[in-house]
C-alpha cells in the first residue's frame, strides 16, 4: 500500500506525515488524516495513496468554525467532503469538494513536513 508519498515513490503508510500551508495543517495517520483549517477543521476517512502520477481523491468530511463562543447546544454542521489534490515531491496542490459550493473553501498548497499558518477563528 503506497502512503502520502512523492509520485511513483513508495511510503510506510504507519508514518505519520505533516503536510502544511497558509492556513491548513494536515496530519496523516495509517487511517486517514486530520486537517485543520484557520476557520473549520476536518477529516480523511482513508489514507491518501497517490496514483503513479500523483494524483488523489479521499473521502472525508469539513466542518465550518466561527468566531466568538460554542453554545452548549450547538451541534457541528459536519459536511462530506472529498480531498482531491496532487503530490510532486514536497509539494501538495488540495482542493475540498463539498455539495454546497457556497461554503467550498479555496485551493490550497501545502508543503510536506511544514506545520502551516493557522490564525483559528475563535
Amino acid at each position: 500500500m503506497v502512503s502520502v508519498s512523492a509520485a511513483g515513490q513508495s511510503g510506510d503508510t504507519g508514518q505519520a506525515q505533516t503536510w502544511g500551508g497558509p492556513n491548513i495543517r494536515i496530519q496523516t495517520n495509517s487511517q486517514g488524516a486530520t486537517v485543520e483549517f484557520s476557520c473549520a477543521h476536518g477529516e480523511m476517512l482513508e489514507p491518501i495513496q497517490p496514483q503513479a502520477n500523483g494524483v488523489f481523491s479521499v473521502a472525508g468530511t469539513f466542518t465550518p468554525e466561527h468566531g466568538g463562543p460554542i453554545r452548549r447546544d450547538e451541534t457541528p454542521n459536519d459536511m462530506p467532503a472529498t480531498y482531491k489534490g496532487e503530490i510532486s515531491g514536497d509539494t501538495m496542490h488540495l482542493e475540498i469538494i463539498l455539495s454546497d459550493k457556497t461554503m467550498q473553501p479555496t485551493p490550497f498548497t501545502l508543503t510536506r513536513g511544514s506545520g502551516g499558518k493557522l490564525m483559528k477563528c475563535r
